[in-house]
């Protein structure tokens, strides 16, 4: 399936699916599905991919795949009300796997920094990065929930607490996704 992957053809084909199917629950995945997709072409037509080693690469294409069935699922899921009352913890393994896959697929932009820096300074670098990307997708959503609807203040309330959680879950999927490259490092 990875070599699959490394097709142009099969990633506009498998983008393109990926995002009209997202329109079917219309939430914010669309726009980032969008973002998401476009990192990705951007780094294969501007060769970064070709700066990971091979299990790097590896790593970074089944993240590139994976990654966003798991979060058209997952917003699927939300949006539909597939379980009741499932929306807090879905909420909370969507934004720990969006940190995760955030993490590996950015890893072209600073494999170069990761192997100058010793383990721990990769780390703290990684959970900045991943914290600002994390707190500018929650302000996203804030944004989204103010302007289509009104907010009283027991909404705003749970709003806050929400955003709270999530940013502490995106703090804890960066630390897994750091493991997880760290992991896959030493390995090769």
């Amino acid at each position: 399936m990875v070599n699959l992957f490394k097709l142009n053809w099969f990633l506009i084909l498998f983008a393109s699916l990926i995002i009209l199917f997202s329109l079917t629950v219309f939430s914010n995945w669309v726009l980032l599905g969008c973002i998401w997709f476009a990192v990705i072409f951007v780094f294969r037509f501007s060769h970064l991919e070709t700066k990971l080693s091979n299990k790097e690469h590896r790593l970074y294409l089944t993240t590139a795949f994976v990654f966003p069935i798991i979060e058209t699922w997952l917003t699927w899921m939300i949006q539909k009300n597939i379980i009741p009352n499932s929306w807090f913890w879905l909420n909370r393994l969507e934004h720990f796997s969006s940190a995760v896959g955030v993490t590996i697929i950015l890893l072209p932009i600073y494999v170069d920094i990761w192997h100058k820096l010793k383990w721990w300074q990769s780390l703290i670098f990684v959970l900045g990065l991943i914290c600002l990307i994390g707190n500018l997708n929650e302000f996203f959503e804030f944004f989204l929930r103010v302007c289509c609807k009104p907010i009283n203040e027991e909404k705003f309330i749970v709003y806050y607490s929400d955003t709270m959680y999530d940013m502490s879950v995106n703090l804890i999927g960066a630390y897994i996704g750091f493991l997880i490259i760290k992991l896959n490092i030493r390995s090769s």
